[in-house]
């Protein structure tokens, strides 16, 4: 019985972890830790971004190979690149973006990025969103996305 108890108890703690909103705990899932969760979809077009920052603290690499936003038609995962002056905007190939172990990849404006096209959800500024990443060995993970002012999202927000 007190096994029984002791399992209840750590499932319902695992049960309990918190979001990775921009300003929050970060969320985790083995050894991978997601913060500065944002998201850039109020503007009035169909489609919208969200940018965060994943840290693979384990010995092995990861990847994350999907995501979902309610509210978006289609999630990809993109990347932006510049040729000379030419700015373009793809999906990452294989929609997978390699975690390496022990390094940290920024998703944020400019570059890779959680792209969402076809909006059928209204989001408003200051709203939060869930997300849920899927990592290919970590699983799923679910983290919380603020909406920002389009303008309020600058190229390398890990600076700050």
């Amino acid at each position: 019985m007190t096994r029984l108890i002791l399992l209840l108890s750590l499932l319902l703690l695992a049960a309990c972890g918190g979001a990775g909103g921009a300003d929050e705990t970060p969320a985790t899932g083995g050894e991978l830790t997601v913060d500065q969760v944002t998201a850039n979809l109020s503007l009035p077009t169909d489609t919208g971004a969200v940018y965060m920052r994943i840290t693979n603290g384990s010995a092995a690499d990861d990847a994350l190979i999907d995501a979902a936003v309610p509210g978006c038609g289609t999630v990809e995962l993109h990347e932006i690149i510049m040729d000379g002056d030419v700015m373009s905007m793809s999906q990452v190939e294989g929609n997978r973006i390699p975690i390496p172990a022990g390094q940290t990849v920024m998703l944020e404006r400019g570059g890779l990025h959680v792209m969402c096209i076809g909006k059928t959800g209204e989001f408003t500024v200051g709203q939060s969103v869930p997300v849920t990443l899927t990592f290919e060995t970590a699983g799923e993970m679910e983290v919380t996305a603020e909406v920002i002012e389009p303008g309020e999202m600058s190229e390398g927000m890990g600076d700050n």
